[in-house]
Formats: structure tokens, C-alpha cells, sequence
């Protein structure tokens, strides 16, 4: 299949900003009317982190004048593709995120509620995480991480005096 075949399946089963998207994509990958390798363009669709890298200069567009966002594009795809949305690119994107969020960021934000905030949504990212169908039946390739990315935000609350559960 073409590029140009793809793109109108796409159109055919997608709303207008997946397509677009999608379109915006493949256009900075292929030209034409280049062949796909059907195997390797699910594959690469399959990859959260690709959706972020090659919409980064189009991000305003999806979210002010298709008012949606990555994710929803993500899913879309993911759907059209057959494929489970619940896989190893996506908890990797989200363990990676929560990596970076060391305990010395958090605690150098000036802002007690910015950093209560910050904790919060890092504790549901865990949660997210450990009930994640992926994580479940990979869990010794992750666990040893998010055991890990328990322990700093645990630290970062004894840091500041927050009462653990």
C-alpha cells in the first residue's frame, strides 16, 4: 500500500484531526505516492513517543483549532490499527515522564501548592501505572522502576512533611 492509500483509509474511518495529523506525519516521512511497509507503519503508529516528536510543530493547530490533543490522536490510531493502547511504548512514555520529575525538581519548586499539586498527580501516574494491563503482565521488567519512582516521592513527602497514607 501507498502512502496515499493509507491516508485515505484513514480518512475514511478517522475524525478530521487524526487524519490531518496523520497526514502531517507521513508527510514529513514519505513522499507521494512511496510505499509503506504495512508491518513497520503500524509499528511506528504503535509508538507514543512518535505522536509527540512529529506533532511537536503542529501541537497550537491540534489544540486550538481542532480542539483536541495528542492522546486523543494516540487512541484514534490505536483503534484504527488494532491495536492495544495499553502497551509497552505507552507506560514507557509515562515512566520515562515520571524519571525526570526527580526529587530535587519537586522539591525546589517555591510554591507548596505547585509541589502538593506536582505529588498528587505523580502518586495517580503510579497508580495508572501499577493497574495498567501491560504493566501487570510485564511487571518484572517495570517493577524494579516504579519501585524506585515510589520511593522518591515518598522521600519528597517526608521531605516536606506530608503525612503518608
Amino acid at each position: 500500500m501507498d502512502k496515499n492509500q493509507f491516508l485515505d483509509q484513514v480518512q475514511n474511518s478517522c475524525n478530521k484531526v487524526t487524519f490531518v495529523c496523520v497526514k502531517h506525519i507521513l508527510d514529513k516521512l514519505y513522499k507521494e505516492n512511496e510505499k509503506l511497509d504495512e508491518e513497520k507503519t503500524k509499528e511506528f503508529f504503535a509508538n507514543y513517543k512518535n505522536y509527540h516528536l512529529y506533532l511537536n510543530d503542529f501541537a497550537a493547530t491540534i489544540y486550538t483549532q481542532y480542539n483536541s490533543s495528542v492522546d486523543s490522536i494516540y487512541i484514534q490510531m490505536c483503534e484504527f490499527l488494532n491495536i492495544d493502547v495499553d502497551n509497552s511504548y505507552t507506560l514507557e512514555y509515562v515512566v520515562k515522564k515520571l524519571e525526570k520529575q526527580t526529587p530535587q525538581l519537586i522539591l525546589g519548586l517555591s510554591d507548596s501548592d505547585i509541589q502538593k499539586q506536582t505529588i498528587s498527580n505523580f502518586e495517580e501516574k503510579l497508580k495508572d501505572i501499577q493497574n495498567s494491563k501491560y504493566f501487570i503482565s510485564h511487571n518484572e521488567e517495570f517493577f524494579p522502576r516504579v519501585e524506585k519512582l515510589k520511593q522518591n516521592i515518598n522521600l519528597v513527602k517526608n521531605a516536606l512533611g506530608i503525612i503518608q497514607k
